[in-house]
């Protein structure tokens, strides 16, 4: 009678010698006999509180003494998603600080995982998540080969730095040099992080050649696993010829994400809301010259870019280091500038409310209100703007925009364009008729925007507004007016009737019931909605009909001495009656649209 043998168990070093490492040698791996380039259940694992935990990475394979790729290995019973698990935290826990296994102290940024014959790889990097934090992801990647494995460390022979497509730019190279700069426990990210990082990209592109020494320069720690990361980064991708449009809005894309979800103290515009301002003006000749003086992160300078206004023809200012270097740098990547050439980048970390000129086609942006401009600059800021706009020997109760308003008036040349996104209030608050009168007497105003609110809350300061700067529950609108007369200092703000005898087109743009997600998901749809009302408006002075009209207009053909309230789902602009009296055929008697009169009272 034959009795049944049970056979002994194999163990799993036996399992990992004999099965997992010959899987690996097929796809070009170093073999078990080669102890400098594969280290099994040999890597130690350490606790967080110190202590070595005991387990081990079931395989941990190195080239030229840096590890590489991590391996768990798991037998036909076991699952993927388990396989990964524990890898993972032996990734978190790799002992960086054990120079026999870790001599600059990298972890390896591949991982791959068996079950049975089955193998599956992922590469390690961080990611940008919606609520401003650097997430480490284990993303799945097709299989390597060992010498397609050293290309993605820039270790094979002959090996030439990749160029970056936008997608490579965000996920390697901006996550990767994020990864580098975030210190922060809980990986949040910081002003001062998206501060290093475009510090960075600048100082590289000048001057690269300090990147590849041992040491490369770096505004970071002393800690050389860091500098190791960003040598790296540089090794691996071709930064210099990789520049253009496509990489600068990658680039205006992850500081958007960025400031998602964290207070940085700027007021960012959608970018939905720059295209429109945009086509609101009707076309940009590329001749023309355009300015920011509040340029902040340099959203608007960067769609006069894209419409083709040259880098000679446009100026960005802004008092604060973030947003200035934020916009150098998008300028720098799109331009294409390196070396001594960046120096021609127009941006300029200085008081917008200086003399920048009095000769732009173009002036356009988000001012964030004057408070933050006036602090130890009064003086020099008056130089340029007047603190006496209506003459009554007093100064001005100075209101938060009373400096950008000028600023925008005096600076751009007669017959040119002004398109700001200014507090709703403005229109109507007591205190801004000064600058109300002043707007009408040098400008003919062309259009106003009513925005929903809250379209501003990303990255916005929940301050008062009194301290100068807008908050996220704030509503705003968008000025469009075009300069008819030169400023003359101390000439007052009284304005002729014959200045205000013309249409202004009037818009208000509700919120709708949900606002979860993006915000240019509903905003958009409605903003492009206006745009058409507004070009037909433009070609016939009247509206089109359609259902879910978003216009308020202040002049519409009707009969003479015929009050008319705009009947809508939305709210007027300014919720009132509208009282329209069709022009005499008559030189000597000169009608004025009230809504626009009105704006210019108590």
């Amino acid at each position: 009678m034959l009795k049944e043998v049970e056979m002994p168990k194999r163990s799993e070093d036996s399992f990992i010698i004999h099965n997992i490492i010959p899987l690996f040698s097929k796809l070009g791996y170093p073999s078990a006999g080669d102890h400098e380039r594969i280290k099994v259940k040999e890597v130690p694992i350490y606790r967080p509180s110190g202590g070595r935990s005991g387990s081990t990475p079931d395989i941990v394979y190195y080239h030229n003494g840096e590890p590489l790729l991590l391996v768990e290995a798991k037998k036909e019973h076991r699952s993927h998603a388990e396989a990964l698990k524990e890898a993972e935290r032996y990734h978190l826990n790799f002992p960086r600080e054990d120079k026999e296994y870790a001599p600059t102290g990298r972890r390896p940024r591949f991982i791959a995982t068996t079950v049975g014959r089955e193998i599956k790889f992922y590469r390690h990097r961080h990611e940008l998540t919606e609520d401003g934090f650097s997430k480490p992801i284990s993303e799945a990647i097709d299989i390597l080969t060992f010498d397609e494995l050293l290309k993605e460390y820039g270790l094979a022979r002959g090996y030439k730095p990749k160029i970056l497509s936008p997608e490579l730019f965000k996920k390697e190279f901006l996550n990767g040099l994020i990864a580098a700069y975030n210190h922060s426990d809980d990986k949040r990210i910081t002003p001062e992080v998206i501060k290093n990082v475009a510090w960075h990209i600048l100082n590289y592109l000048e001057n690269q050649k300090r990147y590849v020494s041992k040491y490369p320069f770096t505004e970071i720690s002393e800690d050389i696993s860091r500098y190791e990361e960003i040598r790296d980064i540089h090794k691996r991708f071709d930064l210099i010829n990789s520049l253009g449009p496509d990489i600068a809005q990658e680039f205006r894309q992850f500081i958007l994400r960025s400031f998602q979800g964290n207070e940085f103290n700027q007021y960012l515009t959608e970018p939905c809301v720059i295209a429109f301002m945009l086509n609101l003006l009707g076309g940009i000749e590329q001749d023309w010259k355009v300015m920011d003086f509040e340029c902040g992160s340099g959203g608007f300078l960067a769609g006069v870019v894209g419409k083709g206004v040259p880098i000679e023809n446009i100026m960005g200012v802004d008092i604060d280091e973030l947003p200035y270097l934020i916009a150098k740098t998008y300028l720098t990547l799109y331009f294409k500038k390196s070396g001594v050439s960046i120096k021609d980048i127009p941006i300029r970390q200085d008081n917008g409310l200086f003399f920048l000129g009095n000769e732009w086609d173009l002036v356009i942006g988000n001012p964030a209100g004057s408070a933050k401009y006036e602090k130890d600059d009064i003086e020099e800021v008056l130089e340029n703007l007047e603190r006496d706009l209506d003459c009554n020997s007093k100064d001005d109760k100075f209101s938060e925009y009373n400096f950008s308003i000028q600023q925008a008036v005096r600076s751009c040349k007669v017959g040119g364009k002004i398109c700001l996104v200014l507090p709703e209030g403005f229109f109507s608050n007591s205190q801004d008729e000064i600058l109300r009168k002043y707007l009408g007497r040098h400008c003919k105003v062309l259009s106003i925007i009513s925005l929903p609110r809250g379209v501003f809350r990303k990255g916005t300061s929940t301050r008062s507004i009194n301290t100068g700067s807008q908050t996220s529950s704030q509503k705003m609108s968008i000025l469009y007016a075009k300069k008819i007369r030169e400023v003359i200092d101390g000439e007052g703000v009284e304005i002729n009737d014959m200045d205000l005898n013309h249409p202004v087109f009037l818009a208000n743009v509700s919120e709708p019931d949900s606002t979860a997600g993006k915000i240019s998901d509903w905003l958009e749809p409605r903003l492009n909605m206006v745009l058409e009302e507004w070009r037909a408006w433009q070609a016939k002075q009247q509206l089109s009909e359609i259902d879910e009209s978003l216009i308020k207009s202040a002049v519409l053909p009707i009969e003479p001495k015929k009050k008319v309230k705009i009947q809508d789902k939305q709210t007027s602009l300014f919720d009132k009656v509208i009282d329209i009296k069709k022009p005499k055929e008559t030189k000597s008697e000169i009608v004025i649209d009230k809504s626009l009169k009105d704006l210019f009272k108590k």
